[in-house]
C-alpha cells in the first residue's frame, strides 16, 4: 500500500519529497550508441532531478566511455555517450567500468574518459545494496 501512495503522490506531485534519499543504480551492458545514449540521459534526467546516481558500466557497454572512435549520434540524440558519461561525471554521477570487460575487450584504462572509476567486486557493492537505491539495467 505505502508503495502505491508513494507512486500516485510522485505521480500527482512530479517527483519525490527528498530525491537525495533515493540513489539510482543504473547496469548497463549494452554498446549500442542509441540504446546507451537513452539510459545515460534517463540517468541524467535522475541526476538532475536530485537522485544520487552511479553507472555501472558492464559487458559491451564499456565501450559507451571510449575516448576516440565512432559513435552513432541519431537525430533523437543531443550527444554522444561518450559527451553524456563526462557530464555525468562533472554533474557528480559516480561511473564505474567492468576491469575484466575491458580486459576482454583489448582496452586500457587509458582508452576510457577521464574520471571513469574502475569497479571492483567490494567497492560496488557499496552502491548495489545503499539504502533505497533502485537499480535499472539497461
Amino acid at each position: 500500500m505505502q508503495r502505491i501512495v508513494v507512486f500516485l503522490l510522485g505521480h500527482l506531485t512530479g517527483g519525490l519529497r527528498n530525491p537525495q534519499d533515493h540513489p539510482l543504480l543504473l547496469h548497463m551492458t549494452t554498446g549500442d550508441s542509441w540504446r546507451g545514449a537513452m539510459g545515460l540521459e534517463f540517468a541524467q534526467a535522475m541526476l538532475k532531478s536530485g537522485h544520487p546516481v552511479a553507472v555501472f558500466l558492464n559487458l559491451d557497454a564499456v565501450k559507451l566511455a571510449l575516448r576516440t572512435g565512432e559513435q552513432e549520434k541519431k537525430a533523437s540524440m543531443q550527444q554522444i555517450p561518450r559527451e553524456i558519461i563526462v557530464s555525468l561525471i562533472r554533474e557528480g554521477a559516480i561511473v564505474l567500468i567492468c576491469q575484466p570487460c575491458l580486459a576482454e575487450l583489448g582496452l586500457k584504462l587509458d582508452h576510457i574518459v577521464p574520471g571513469v572509476q574502475v569497479s571492483r567486486p567490494g567497492y560496488l557493492e557499496n552502491f548495489v545494496f545503499a539504502d533505497n537505491v533502485r537499480s535499472l539495467t539497461s
